[in-house]
């Protein structure tokens, strides 16, 4: 052998070996195609008239309808079970055969030979056909592979023989609907709601009060299915079903995180988030993993669970397992807001989104303002003498200064019924606000963190003894959350809660709180939080109230348990 024909030897041999693999018995397909054309002038229905072994389904096309189906201009695929394949299929009850039937025709022709074939095939019913590689079959039916039972070529599309009915497989929520007596189907049915379908309901008049009539057409909604969508044929998902008790135990041990303002509103936030953590993208077998990441992320532990029953659907797979324990700390995570996601300030005009390279999604905010401080006694960098007391006076964009005490810059997260310690990242990164000669210091970040619960009043300003304080902050008028930090460091600062002067609401640093647990934030129901980030922390003169700088806040929760 030359050495140009052991070149394309070695470059066909490759190609000819995924061709074997992907086709497995099918090697003479394309005999196969040729033999078979002699019904390429008939359609497909003629085509299964013609051939006795599929007699049965013959007569089953014409109970259907699908007989006519089957002679239209359009490209079909059909997988067409022998006689013998309907010996356990009810052949009088018509609404059963009518679905099985559209689960066993494919739009377009796939010959044994096509490597689409062999992937997930969408039947005319919407319903999902898999192959499986390792039976070599699809939805549990084998092609016949006997000459001219397969690729048998028609007008209108290409029929191929099978061993048995290809199987119609329900999908996650029509699998699931068949457990009536389970605790997590109950509640994810229980929020179906019955809500007109604008689109299809016809206005017939108007009743006396001027409403329209409508001959009204109701739709289900379901606001878990529209969210996890699991009763979609479009989309593969793998959903795990927790037996009762294991449901009831990891309910109980979520609860006290998703407290609302009553306790039905509490059971029902609870058992939402348990339905919710066991979706998972994809058509996944769980046993090949000891942790999987949900759909939102968090990560759930499925090692030595106890699979009572597995169902493969037409839209991914369903386990139906004893328990699951997701770690409290899988599940409250820490939330990340950040700094430009503000959703309204006193006057949007005074904050700027600067594009910073150091900073969170490389950007972060700052208010366009000025204050006036006195600065610390520092030893200068050159002659190591201590300087008096001085002030100096530090402007962002001095020529746009935010004469507004209490200017708030508004945020909004969604929490949990937690203990969470607060912190932020500030940087002010001016260079005039940090003196390298140490003559006159840096400029101090002070910052006040007001916060309004879920379910709570909104922050509005105005308070007994200033116009400008803030009012419903959930520490009340004279406390809030501060941080403090320093010009020229990019840290993260943990913020605790600080006395405020009655009447100026400035920072009382003369009067610290000393009681335990001054440093949390604590969140009695879950919900929107709203937080106010606000200056005049140190300083109330005209024009010089402070800066604001934020790249993002950080909430922590303080969790212990298991």
């Amino acid at each position: 052998m030359n050495n140009n024909k052991k070149v394309k030897y070695f470059f066909f041999l490759p190609l000819l070996t995924v061709s074997l693999l992907m086709t497995g018995c099918y090697e003479s397909t394309w005999e196969t195609h040729v033999s078979n054309d002699v019904y390429s002038k008939y359609n497909l229905s003629e085509v299964i008239a013609k051939k006795p072994e599929l007699s049965t389904f013959y007569k089953i096309l014409k109970k259907t309808g699908y007989d006519q189906f089957l002679t239209s201009a359009n490209s079909f695929t059909v997988f067409a079970p022998k006689n013998d394949a309907w010996a356990t299929i009810d052949t009088t009850n018509l609404a059963q055969l009518v679905k099985i039937v559209s689960t066993l025709i494919v739009y377009k022709s796939y010959f044994t030979d096509m490597p689409d074939l062999y992937k997930s095939l969408k039947s005319i019913k919407g319903k999902n056909i898999f192959y499986d590689p390792a039976t070599r079959t699809f939805n549990g039916a084998s092609i016949d592979t006997t000459a001219n039972n397969f690729n048998l070529r028609a007008s209108n599309g290409v029929i191929h023989e099978t061993d048995k009915v290809v199987e119609l497989r329900n999908n996650i929520w029509e699998y699931l609907s068949t457990k009536t007596t389970n605790n997590q189907y109950k509640y994810i049915n229980s929020l179906n709601l019955k809500t007109m379908d604008l689109t299809k309901s016809i206005a017939i008049g108007v009743y006396p009060d001027g409403r329209a009539k409508y001959d009204t057409v109701w739709t289900n909604v379901n606001n878990f299915l529209k969210s996890y969508p699991i009763d979609n044929e479009d989309s593969l998902y793998t959903y795990v079903v927790l037996e009762n008790d294991g449901f009831d135990a990891l309910s109980l041990k979520y609860k006290p995180f998703f407290q609302m303002v009553t306790s039905v509103k509490t059971d029902s936030a609870t058992h939402f988030n348990v339905c919710q953590d066991f979706v998972f993208k994809g058509n996944m077998d769980i046993t090949k993993f000891d942790t999987l990441t949900n759909v939102d992320g968090v990560k759930v532990p499925l090692k030595n669970i106890v699979i009572k029953e597995s169902y493969i659907t037409s839209n991914g797979r369903v386990y139906i397992v004893n328990a699951i324990n997701i770690p409290l700390k899988n599940k409250i995570k820490p939330i990340k807001i950040e700094g430009e996601n503000f959703t309204r300030a006193s006057d949007v005009n005074y904050v700027f989104t600067r594009y910073k390279l150091w900073a969170s999604g490389e950007r972060d905010i700052a208010m366009a303002s000025g204050e006036t401080q006195t600065i610390d006694t520092l030893v200068r960098r050159t002659t190591g003498l201590r300087d008096s007391i001085i002030s100096k006076t530090y402007f962002l964009n001095s020529n746009l200064v935010a004469n507004t005490a209490n200017f708030f810059i508004e945020y909004k997260a969604r929490v949990n019924s937690a203990n969470y310690d607060v912190y932020y990242v500030a940087y002010d990164d001016n260079a005039g606000d940090v003196d390298l000669n140490y003559r006159y210091g840096y400029y101090r970040l002070v910052q006040k963190l007001f916060i309004a619960m879920p379910g709570g009043l909104p922050l509005i300003k105005g308070i007994t003894d200033n116009t400008a304080g803030v009012a419903n902050n959930y520490l009340g008028e004279g406390r809030c959350f501060v941080g403090q930090g320093r010009a020229g460091v990019n840290e993260l600062t943990k913020l605790k809660q600080m006395n405020l002067v009655a009447t100026t609401q400035l920072v009382d640093f003369t009067n610290p709180i000393t009681t335990a647990n001054s440093d949390i934030m604590t969140v009695t129901n879950t919900g929107t939080l709203t937080m106010w980030l606000c200056n005049s922390a140190q300083s109330i003169a005209a024009s010089r109230q402070g800066l604001l700088f934020l790249d993002y806040i950080l909430l922590v929760p303080r969790i212990t348990q298991e």
